[in-house]
């Protein structure tokens, strides 16, 4: 049995069909996979169905249960967890309560401490006090994920994480992600821009364009492909 499985999945704006009929899944022992593609591929409009933020049709299963029709919140305490695109943090709040805003739905047998948010991010223990207003994108996007990580994912859906970041922070973000899928019950769904990073965090990818998967592979796989490499990696 799949972890996570989608199938046919279609979601319209306003009568424009954004996801054409998309299928993909996450089996069992799988750690990482990830979703790739351009801007407006609708990587975010799958993931904002998948945790009960938009109507959708099709079918989708977590641990073999539909989730047709579930609600964000009641998806958040079956462990489907979303790091939003755009942060969505508190700004006027310091980080330490944008960090508890996490464990308002988590449940009392939550995997994930304040120490384990700290041992992946350490300068957020030194901002605890901070507004989180005040940060840099990169602080503000540890914050995010942190706070994701609070609400004691299961499978933890990363939605564009390293989106407008220097290198230097999304190469600390991309090794925050290994240690997470490594040490802790998480698993992550990677839904990104940046090809070169997703290959070197996920076991698998899908690549999406116009609302449609258009291939799927192992990491090993797609790197020897001719289309990725000349379309996402510039080569």
């Amino acid at each position: 049995m799949s972890l996570f499985e989608v199938q046919d999945l279609h979601v319209e704006y306003g009568g424009v069909e954004a996801l054409k009929g998309i299928s993909l899944e996450i089996a069992d022992g799988e750690r990482c996979i990830a979703v790739v593609g351009p801007n407006g591929a609708g990587k975010s409009t799958f993931v904002n169905a998948m945790t009960g933020l938009l109507k959708w049709e099709g079918s989708a299963l977590y641990k073999g249960v539909t989730i047709a029709g579930l609600s964000n919140r009641r998806l958040v305490q079956m462990g489907l967890v979303q790091c939003p695109e755009r942060r969505y943090l508190f700004d006027y709040m310091s980080v330490k309560d944008n960090l508890l805003l996490g464990t308002y739905n988590a449940g009392k047998d939550s995997a994930v401490t304040l120490r384990n948010v700290f041992d992946l991010f350490p300068v957020l223990e030194e901002r605890l006090g901070q507004q989180a207003g005040t940060l840099s994108g990169g602080e503000a996007q540890m914050v995010a994920i942190g706070r994701a990580l609070l609400a004691n994912p299961k499978l933890l859906f990363l939605d564009e994480p390293t989106l407008g970041l220097a290198p230097i922070v999304r190469k600390k973000l991309a090794e925050a992600f290994l240690e997470i899928v490594r040490n802790h019950d998480v698993v992550i769904c990677l839904v990104e821009q940046n090809v070169k990073l997703s290959f070197e965090v996920a076991e698998r990818v899908y690549v999406i364009r116009e609302g449609h998967i258009v291939m799927e592979g192992t990491t090993v796989e797609l790197s020897k492909n001719e289309e990725i490499h000349r379309t996402f990696l510039g080569v």
